[in-house]
Parts: C-alpha cells; structure tokens; sequence
C-alpha cells in the first residue's frame, strides 16, 4: 500500500528486542511470532502435553510489558475468535487458528452499516496468544496485525497481472524465499516488501543459504573452507579474503542485461511524465506543476532553435533562436509563467516582470543578405546607444496577429532561480516584448537565458560574482573604470556577429574567463574611404577600442570594487607608428590599419578549497595587430577604384587568449646543472641509464613479468661463477694447504 509501519509496530519490535526471549518448555509455538494481513491466522503449537494446554488471546496495549504475561483463560478480544483442534496425523501438534469476526469494507461503499472500516488500513493491533500449563505460562505468541480493506477481497482479480521478464533479458529470482506477493515473507530478510522494522523481528532467524538470497557461496580456494579433500599445502596457499571480494558471480547474477530492440523512428516524440523529484542536484531537470520537464527554448548543436530543451538544475545558459520572422512566429509563443515544482513537492509561481521596447534592432534583422552600407555613410560600426531607454514597463499582455502587426510579440524571457540547497525558493521572469512589423521578410532573433542564484534573501546580490573567490571557467571576466576613488562596472566585450555579419549590425558579447575565442565582423567600403587613411585609422582603432573601455580587470572573480589592490591594470598598447610613404604612391590602399584587437590574460591558479583548484588573474593586455588595406582594381575588376558607388569587403576581428603560468615560477637552472650532460642520453654516446633498460617499464619488447625473471637467472648465474669462481678456489688452496695431517 506504500505506507509505512504504524507507530504500534515499532513498539512491539522495542518490546521483543529488549524482553522477549525464546525459553526452552514443553510446548512451543511454530512460528513464535507473526505478522498478520489477512482475516485468518493459523500457527502451531507442538509439545508433549497438548491435550492438558489452556489457550487464550488478548490485545495487548502499547503501555503494556511483554516481558511479564500472565494467563489468558478466556478470549479477551472482541472481535477475533480462538479455535483449536488437535492434528490427526500428529497428536503432539494443535493448530490453532484465529478468525476475524467483523466486516472489512468501506463505509463511504456501504449506507446501512455500522460495523465498517473508517479508512483503507482498517485494523492496527497486537496479539498475544498463551498457551498455559497447571496455571503457568508455557508458550507464548505475538501476531502484529496490518490488515487493509482491500487485501481481503475475494473473487477473480483480472487486471492484476504479474509480468514476467524475458530470460533472455533478465533473471528471475533474485530472493527465491519471496513467495508471497505484495506482502512481506516471515523470515525472508531479501523480501523487498518487508520494512526494516518489520525485518527486526526476526532478523537473526533469517533463511540462509541460497534460498534466502545469499548467492555469495565461498569459493574453493578461500581458507575458511575445510574439506577432506583439501591437501597437506593448502592452508599455507589458500586465499584469505571476505566474501564480497569472492569471484563467484552467485546463481543469479544480474550483469549487463540488454534491453529488447525497439524500431528507430526520427519523429520528434513529446516528453514522458517525470516523477516528481524529492531534492533537485546539480544537472537534474527542473519539474513544471504538471509532472513535465520545465522547458525553455534553447538552439542546439546543429544551430536550430528547440523550442522544448529541458532546464537543468544550477546550469546557467544565455542563448539566442534564430528563426525566420512569419505570421506563426508570432503565435507560437513559449508558455510563460507556468508553475514549478521547488523540489520537495510544491509549487513555485514566478514573479512576471513585462517591458515593452521600441528599439527592434537587436531583435529584427533584415532577411536579405546584400544589404550594404552607403559610401557617404560615416556610421561603419554600430553607434552606441541607450538601451533602458527605449524600455517601457507594460501590463501583461497575449501576444496578437492585426493588420500586418504583432503585436506585443514575445522578444525575450530572462528567468532568474533563487535556489537553497536542493530546493528553489523563488523565480522571477524578465519578459521583453514589443510591436513587430510583418509587411517585410526579416530575421527574428529571440534571447532566453537562465540564471541561478544562491540569496539568502531572495534578492538579486548588487554586486555581479564569477566566482568565489578564484574565477569559474565560463563567467564574464569583471572590468571596470576608475572614477575618482571608486571603480565603475565597464564593460569588456568582443564582437558578435548577426544576421549579414557587417560591423553596422554586429553585436557584442562578453569575455568569459577561460574561454579562448577569435571573432569579427565585415566594413564594406569603397574607393571613397582610402582617400584619408588617418581617419580609416582613427575609425578602426577608435570603435575597436570602445569594446574594452575598462581600465582594470577584477583579479578574482569577487574581487571588491571598492580595494583597488584587488584589481590589476589592463595595459593599452597603442598600434604602431604610421607610414604613409606607399599611400601617396599607391591609391586605394592604406597600410598599417588596426584591424586585429588582441586581449591577452595571464591566469593562475593560486590555491584549491575542497579540492577545487581557484584561478585568478595575474596581469592583462590589450594590443592592436595592423594589417594593410588595398582595393582590388586589378584584373576584371579595374573599375572598382574609380567608381565609389562599388564596394569591397574588409574583415575586423577580435581575439582572446588565456596564458596560464605556474603561481611560483620555477627556479633557475645553475651553469652546473645546464652543462651537466654525463646522464644525458640525447647528448652521449654512452647512457648509463639505460644499462638496465630491459627491466624497465618503457621496455616493451617482452611481457614485464618475462622481462624480470630473466633478469633474476641472469642474477642468479652470475652469483654462482662469483661464488665457485676464482676467489674461493684461492681460498680452497690455502686452506687446503694448511691442513694438519
């Protein structure tokens, strides 16, 4: 029924394992204990005097002792009645047999009757049965009573069917003395249905053997084994080791089982019900109110947008769905502020923030591909803008198709999960949308991301960690700005290139810590741009350089902003001296152009808590690699110098790079040590240590084991000449010449 023992059982089991003791007496009953769940009971009761026995029941309390009983003449129970009967073929043997005399149904199923069973576990009791000679206890019997409504049904059950496993998939029998199902086995200590409590009472009588689930039999070679056929050396090679260490696989190995072949099918299947979990860990999916995983959009690998990705537990993640912008993308909207499950079985309804934007560049993105910026247009790179400027807080809202217009069209969802150890504590949701236009073909580019914080008021921390202390490998690097005596947050980011990759429409990125990462974006330019390099220049390096802003890089990842020693500077290198001497030779070409933004790190790891090694940063750097610029005029292409209306494509990239050193740099070699080369066996001739290259590990040319016992003949033999050699001749002789004869 799956619930557990009741508070009586417990007690009885405190009772016989301080008091009850099985004496030795003349009668005694066969089992001495039971544990009832059904209207009958019938036991045994076997001994010399049978005929002259006196037998009663009686309920037992949970005050009462059972270690001190008293006779029971009479039947002091009002609803169980005793009978007893002597055997025919035994008459030293009495069966004993107790009846329930009450109904076991329902009440809410029965409307005229009293006599009925409030609950499904209707009869919760302790009996005790003694059997009395001349006046004094001789035997005496306990029966635990678990008694369910509907364990005493009676007829034909077809529905319950027990399936049988495949042998050829998976063994039977496990715990061959289980032979009752769905109840627990007296004495069968591997019956998986029977409680710990209800194995106390007779855990020391447990079957042993194979029959009561013991399949680790001690194996032939095990020095606890003793047999007349063992020989005279045997117990100086036998083995001593426990059983768990036993090679014998037992009768009933389960071992790598394989599954049966199922038909593949590459239909997208929807998710099965999940049980709920009982404590999220790290990695688990997060379960919705309705026993489903908790799903948010994610891109997968092949680069398509998933609009059912499961959300782990503690796993942040920030991703973008690019899908094309139709009438059904502005329906088919994720589901929003769904409950969910906290881990320990309640429900958690997030706190739904919504704003509406009006600035869709970051969003929409024209559909075709040759789009190109105009010659006379001076904006090559993105203009900095305001972003809380164009975001309006708004009320709920569905999203809508009119006229052309979606209208407030889910843009963007930012879950943020405050969780406590394996439970989340409270959930709220960033929604952005706003007012797209579907008169033009267009890209849509959706933003989810999911955070988890560990607050211990619920509340967003105001100072942005990525790690504690040492940095975590995938958290933004921390850069800021000096402003007078304080630090301000500035940021550190690299290009992302969207939708046609030009630089007008790039978006930017943060830098992660550990993450090595090169990226770029296009300039379309024409002849127009190289008549002044200087400025080509200046617009290069000036938009490059407004990614790093920053002036120091937080040393680890919760370095306080207010210590300036816990930050360290990020050194600028300016690009090189310009040269115009081939420009004014050359034209449509610029040399010498700042197109490569390098940021470099120097990281270590500085120590480890609970085993975890802590990185921190050590120094960074920014420099700019130029590279020169030409029109391609040349060829079938002549006309593209003289006509500023045609446009050529030049690449700008980003790159960061992490360089890790040791925290303590290792010491100098000494003039001694860098010309000491007798043991160098790439610089000698003669290498030493390789005389006894044969025993070595990295000798292969014969098996390891082979390799040492030759090398022990060897040993051997040369310990003989040395013996039997010249040396003791020379002492035979001498000796041999002083002899007294």
């Amino acid at each position: 029924m799956g619930r557990g023992p009741p508070a009586a059982l417990a007690w009885v089991i405190r009772q016989v394992c301080l008091g009850l003791l099985l004496t030795e007496a003349s009668v005694v009953f066969q089992p001495p204990f039971m544990i009832a769940s059904g209207p009958e009971v019938n036991v045994y009761l076997v001994g010399e005097d049978i005929s002259i026995v006196t037998l009663g029941v009686e309920t037992v309390a949970a005050t009462d002792d059972l270690s001190q009983s008293d006779c029971v003449e009479t039947n002091a129970t009002d609803q169980w009645v005793l009978t007893s009967s002597l055997d025919e073929t035994d008459r030293s043997t009495l069966n004993v047999l107790l009846t329930l005399k009450r109904l076991l149904v329902l009440c809410e199923n029965v409307s005229n009757e009293t006599n009925c069973c409030l609950e499904p576990l209707c009869i919760v009791e302790t009996l005790r049965v003694t059997a009395c000679l001349n006046g004094n206890v001789s035997a005496t019997l306990f029966i635990q009573v678990l008694i369910y409504v509907n364990s005493t049904f009676r007829g034909t059950v077809n529905e319950n069917k027990m399936l049988i496993p495949q042998q050829k998939y998976q063994p039977l029998g496990p715990c061959p003395c289980n032979l009752t199902a769905r109840a627990c086995d007296v004495r069968c200590c591997c019956d998986e249905e029977c409680t710990p409590n209800m194995i106390q009472l007779f855990n020391s009588y447990c079957f042993t053997g194979v029959f009561g689930g013991n399949v680790s039999v001690p194996f032939d070679q095990l020095c606890s084994v003793q047999t007349v056929d063992n020989p005279d050396w045997f117990p100086f090679l036998c083995v001593q080791s426990s059983l768990v260490n036993s090679p014998y696989l037992g009768l009933f190995y389960d071992g790598n089982t394989v599954s049966v072949s199922q038909d593949f099918s590459f239909e997208v299947s929807e998710f099965a019900v999940v049980n709920v979990p009982i404590g999220y860990h790290q990695g688990d999916p997060i379960v919705r109110k309705d026993n489903e995983y908790f799903a948010i959009p994610q891109r997968s690998l092949s680069g398509q947008c998933l609009r059912k990705a499961p959300v782990a537990y503690l796993e942040d993640f920030d991703t973008r769905c690019v899908t094309p912008l139709t009438a059904a993308a502005c329906t088919d909207s994720p589901r929003i502020g769904e409950g969910i499950n906290n881990g320990q079985g309640d429900l958690v309804m997030p706190d739904i923030t919504y704003q509406n934007t009006t600035d869709l560049s970051n969003f929409i993105t024209a559909a075709s591909s040759t789009v190109e910026s105009s010659p006379t247009d001076p904006s090559l790179f993105p203009e900095q803008q305001n972003v809380t400027a164009s975001l309006e807080l708004v009320n709920q809202s569905d999203p809508k198709l009119l006229e052309g217009m979606c209208e407030n069209m889910i843009l963007g969802a930012e879950y943020v999960f405050f969780w406590k150890g394996t439970t989340i504590s409270k959930v709220t949701l960033l929604v952005t949308v706003g007012n797209v236009p579907l008169d033009s073909p267009a890209i849509l580019t959706q933003r989810f991301s999911a955070t988890f914080i560990n607050s211990i008021n619920d509340q967003l921390p105001n100072v942005t960690r990525s790690g504690n202390p040492g940095y975590q490998t995938g958290k933004p690097v921390l850069a800021a700005s000096i402003s007078g005596k304080t630090l301000q947050k500035a940021p550190l980011s690299i290009w992302r290139p969207v939708g046609n990759g030009l630089c007008s429409s790039a978006h930017t990125t943060s830098v992660l810590f550990g993450e090595d990462s090169t990226s770029g974006c296009l300039l379309r330019l024409s002849s127009d741009n190289f008549r002044n390099c200087t400025d080509l220049r200046y617009i290069v390096h000036e938009n490059l350089l407004n990614l790093v802003s920053a002036n120091y890089v937080a040393r680890r990842g919760n370095s306080d902003s207010t210590d300036l020693s816990e930050w360290v500077p990020l050194f600028k290198v300016p690009p090189q001296q310009f040269n115009d001497s081939v420009e004014d030779v050359l034209s449509g070409c610029c040399t010498e152009i700042p197109a490569n933004l390098n940021i470099r790190f120097i990281t270590a790891v500085i120590g480890a808590i609970e085993g975890v090694p802590q990185r921190e940063i050590l120094g960074a750097e920014v420099n700019f690699s130029t590279v020169p610029w030409q029109m391609q005029c040349g060829g079938g292409n002549s006309a593209a110098c003289g006509k500023n209306y045609l446009l050529q494509s030049f690449s700008v990239s980003t790159s960061v790079q992490f360089i890790q050193i040791p925290a303590q740099p290792e010491p100098m070699e000494t003039s001694f040590q860098i010309n000491y080369v007798e043991y160098d066996c790439s610089q000698n001739d003669v290498c030493w240590p390789e005389l006894a290259y044969p025993l070595t590990r990295r000798y292969t040319g014969e098996a390891y084991s082979q390799s040492i016992a030759q090398g022990m003949v060897l040993v051997f033999l040369f310990l003989v000449t040395a013996i039997l050699g010249s040396p003791w001749n020379t002492i035979r002789k001498a000796w041999n010449s002083a002899t007294f004869y």
